[in-house]
Protein backbone atom coordinates (compact mmCIF):
# COMPACT_ATOMS: atom_id res chain seq x y z
CA UNK A 1 0.00 0.00 0.00
CA UNK A 2 3.04 2.38 0.21
CA UNK A 3 1.60 3.97 -3.26
CA UNK A 4 -1.14 5.63 -1.52
CA UNK A 5 -0.76 8.69 0.61
CA UNK A 6 -1.47 8.27 4.77
CA UNK A 7 -5.08 9.18 4.31
CA UNK A 8 -5.89 6.72 1.82
CA UNK A 9 -4.20 4.07 3.48
CA UNK A 10 -6.29 4.05 6.54
CA UNK A 11 -8.86 4.43 4.40
CA UNK A 12 -8.23 1.01 2.73
CA UNK A 13 -6.96 -0.41 6.56
CA UNK A 14 -11.03 0.73 7.16
CA UNK A 15 -12.35 -1.36 4.13
CA UNK A 16 -10.01 -4.31 5.02
CA UNK A 17 -11.55 -4.57 8.59
CA UNK A 18 -15.44 -4.19 7.11
CA UNK A 19 -14.42 -6.89 4.69
CA UNK A 20 -12.15 -9.15 7.48
CA UNK A 21 -14.50 -9.05 9.85
CA UNK A 22 -18.10 -8.01 8.02
CA UNK A 23 -21.52 -7.41 9.35
CA UNK A 24 -22.47 -10.27 11.24
CA UNK A 25 -19.22 -11.73 11.67
CA UNK A 26 -17.71 -12.61 14.54
CA UNK A 27 -14.22 -14.45 16.26
CA UNK A 28 -14.15 -17.02 13.51
CA UNK A 29 -14.24 -14.50 10.22
CA UNK A 30 -11.42 -12.34 12.53
CA UNK A 31 -9.06 -15.81 12.64
CA UNK A 32 -10.08 -16.67 9.41
CA UNK A 33 -8.47 -13.78 7.86
CA UNK A 34 -5.62 -14.15 10.19
CA UNK A 35 -5.05 -18.08 9.47
CA UNK A 36 -5.76 -18.34 5.74
CA UNK A 37 -3.26 -16.51 3.53
CA UNK A 38 -5.05 -16.85 0.26
CA UNK A 39 -8.24 -15.62 2.59
CA UNK A 40 -6.19 -12.44 3.30
CA UNK A 41 -4.80 -11.25 0.30
CA UNK A 42 -8.04 -11.90 -1.57
CA UNK A 43 -9.53 -8.97 1.20
CA UNK A 44 -6.16 -6.87 0.89
CA UNK A 45 -6.25 -6.83 -3.14
CA UNK A 46 -10.46 -6.20 -2.60
CA UNK A 47 -10.11 -3.77 -0.14
CA UNK A 48 -7.87 -1.52 -2.17
CA UNK A 49 -10.02 -1.74 -5.04
CA UNK A 50 -13.35 -0.67 -3.45
CA UNK A 51 -11.10 2.25 -1.42
CA UNK A 52 -9.57 3.46 -4.96
CA UNK A 53 -12.73 2.82 -6.73
CA UNK A 54 -14.57 5.03 -3.73
CA UNK A 55 -12.17 7.75 -4.66
CA UNK A 56 -12.64 7.79 -7.71
CA UNK A 57 -16.36 7.67 -7.55
CA UNK A 58 -16.37 10.79 -5.65
CA UNK A 59 -13.99 12.34 -8.11
CA UNK A 60 -16.28 11.93 -11.26
CA UNK A 61 -19.69 12.97 -9.03
CA UNK A 62 -20.87 16.36 -10.15
CA UNK A 63 -21.70 17.42 -6.92
CA UNK A 64 -18.22 16.23 -5.79
CA UNK A 65 -17.42 18.75 -2.21
CA UNK A 66 -14.07 17.36 -1.88
CA UNK A 67 -11.97 18.33 -4.89
CA UNK A 68 -9.74 15.89 -6.63
CA UNK A 69 -6.68 15.19 -4.36
CA UNK A 70 -7.57 11.19 -3.01
CA UNK A 71 -5.41 12.15 0.17
CA UNK A 72 -8.11 14.91 1.39
CA UNK A 73 -10.36 13.28 0.01
CA UNK A 74 -9.53 10.44 2.14
CA UNK A 75 -9.29 12.18 5.20
CA UNK A 76 -13.02 13.85 4.67
CA UNK A 77 -14.40 10.41 4.59
CA UNK A 78 -12.20 9.26 7.38
CA UNK A 79 -13.48 12.32 9.54
CA UNK A 80 -17.07 11.37 8.31
CA UNK A 81 -16.21 7.58 10.00
CA UNK A 82 -14.96 9.02 12.94
CA UNK A 83 -17.67 10.77 13.68
CA UNK A 84 -20.55 8.25 12.52
CA UNK A 85 -18.76 6.41 15.25
CA UNK A 86 -18.81 8.92 17.85
CA UNK A 87 -22.51 9.18 17.63
CA UNK A 88 -22.84 5.38 17.76
CA UNK A 89 -20.51 5.57 20.96
CA UNK A 90 -17.95 2.96 19.44
CA UNK A 91 -14.90 5.61 20.17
Amino acid sequence: MSKHGPNVEKLIIKFIAREAVPPGGGLASGLEFFSNPERRKQILESAEAKAVQALQLIKSAPDNPFGDDDEQIAGELLKMIEEKNRQRGLL
